[in-house]
C-alpha cells in the first residue's frame, strides 16, 4: 500500500492500527499471539483483518490476507460512488429545472473566467466572510504556494474562523511548511487527506469552485450561488473534515513534558508521519535527507522498544511524548 494514502481509515481503525496490520502483511505473518493492544486488536478483528483461533488466553489470531480482506471493502466504496453520482446527477436536474423556470441562472452559477478575473473574485469573496471560511486546498496554483495570504492572515486577525483542508499532494510541495506553519500560528485549523477538488467556501453564501476537474483549470471558475448547490459543497467538506487527520506542522516548537522527551524535531517527525506523509514528503519538509529521516526514526523505535511504527507511536502517546491533539483519531 502506498504510504501516502491511509485505505483503513474508512473501517474506522486509527493509521497506527493500520501500520500495525501492515507490518504482520510485510512480515508474512500467519498466526499471532495477542500480546499487542486489545483495543487495536477487537479494531482489526471487528474490521475482519484478523481472526481469532482461541477463546483461552494468551489469545492466537490468524491474519487475512489482503486481498480477502479489503475486495469487500473496495467493492463497497466502488457502490457508494456510484450511489453519490446518481444523487449529484438528482441534483443536477433540479438544478437546471429552477435555472429554466423563473430563476435566471446568472444568478446562481457565474462564471469567471481569466487569472486576474479569478484572483479578484477569490480575494471579493475572502473579504466579504464574517464568520468562517472552509477551503479545500489543492494544486495547481494561481499564485506561489510558498507566500502566505495576506487577506485570510488579515480575516484571521478579525476573529474569522477558517478551516482548511489540505491535499496530500499540497503539503508535499517542498517549503510548504513554513506557509502552513505561519497559517496555523494565526490561528487557521488544518487538516490533511485527498481532497476531490479545489473549494472555496465563504457564509455570504458564496463559494468558488473549478469549471473542470480533470484536468483542473484554474483560469476558470465557477461563483455559486445556489442553495442547493452550496448546500451539497457544504455537506461535502464537513464530511471530508470528519475524516481527515489534524495536522500540527508547528509541533517541533512546543515545550516537552520533560526532559526525557523527544527533542522538538523528533516531534515533528512523528507528526508529519502519523499525518501521513511519506518518509520523502516528511524529508523535503524537514530539510533533512531521505536517510536523516530513515535514520531518526529507526533511533526512535530502539529508544521506545518498539519493533514497528505501531509500537512506537502506542508508547510515544503512553509517555505523554504526543497527545490526542497529535494523534488522528480512530
Amino acid at each position: 500500500m502506498r504510504e501516502d494514502h491511509q485505505p483503513l481509515r474508512i473501517l474506522g481503525l486509527s493509521d497506527l492500527d493500520q501500520s500495525w496490520y501492515e507490518s504482520l502483511v510485510v512480515a508474512g505473518a500467519t498466526e499471532i499471539t495477542g500480546n499487542g493492544d486489545p483495543a487495536s486488536m477487537a479494531r482489526l478483528e471487528a474490521a475482519g483483518l484478523i481472526v481469532r483461533l482461541t477463546a483461552e488466553e494468551p489469545a492466537r489470531w490468524a491474519v487475512v490476507p489482503p486481498d480477502i480482506a479489503l475486495d469487500p471493502l473496495l467493492a463497497e466504496r466502488r457502490r457508494w460512488l456510484h450511489d453519490d453520482r446518481q444523487r449529484l446527477a438528482v441534483l443536477a436536474e433540479r438544478f437546471r429545472g429552477r435555472a429554466g423556470s423563473d430563476t435566471d441562472p446568472s444568478q446562481l452559477v457565474e462564471l469567471i473566467h481569466g487569472p486576474d478575473a479569478v484572483f479578484q473574485a477569490s480575494e471579493e469573496l475572502i473579504r466579504g466572510i464574517r464568520n468562517e471560511a472552509r477551503v479545500f486546498d489543492a494544486p495547481p496554483y494561481a499564485r506561489d504556494p510558498l507566500e502566505c495570504n495576506p487577506t485570510e492572515l488579515e480575516q484571521l486577525r478579525r476573529g474569522v474562523r477558517w478551516r482548511a483542508i489540505y491535499d496530500r499532494q499540497a503539503v508535499a510541495v517542498p517549503g510548504r511548511l513554513a506557509h502552513l506553519s505561519h497559517a496555523i500560528a494565526a490561528g487557521e485549523q488544518a487538516r490533511i487527506t485527498t481532497v476531490p477538488m479545489k473549494l472555496l467556501l465563504g457564509d455570504q453564501p458564496l463559494a468558488m469552485v473549478p469549471l473542470r476537474l480533470q484536468p483542473v483549470d484554474i483560469a476558470c471558475t465557477l461563483l455559486v450561488r445556489d442553495s442547493t448547490l452550496l448546500s451539497a459543497l457544504s455537506a461535502l467538506f464537513e464530511t471530508y473534515w470528519e475524516r481527515a487527520v489534524p495536522f500540527d506542522v508547528g509541533i517541533g516548537d512546543k515545550p516537552l513534558p520533560n526532559e526525557d522527551g523527544p527533542s522538538g524535531p523528533e516531534r515533528a517527525l512523528m507528526s508529519l508521519l502519523m499525518a501521513g506523509l511519506t518518509d520523502q514528503a516528511t524529508a523535503d519538509h524537514l530539510g533533512w535527507h531521505l536517510r536523516t529521516v530513515r535514520r531518526h526514526l529507526s533511533a526512535l523505535l530502539r529508544r521506545l522498544d518498539a519493533a514497528t511504527r505501531f509500537q512506537a507511536g502506542y508508547q510515544a502517546v503512553q509517555r505523554g511524548w504526543l497527545t490526542a491533539e497529535d494523534v488522528p483519531a480512530p
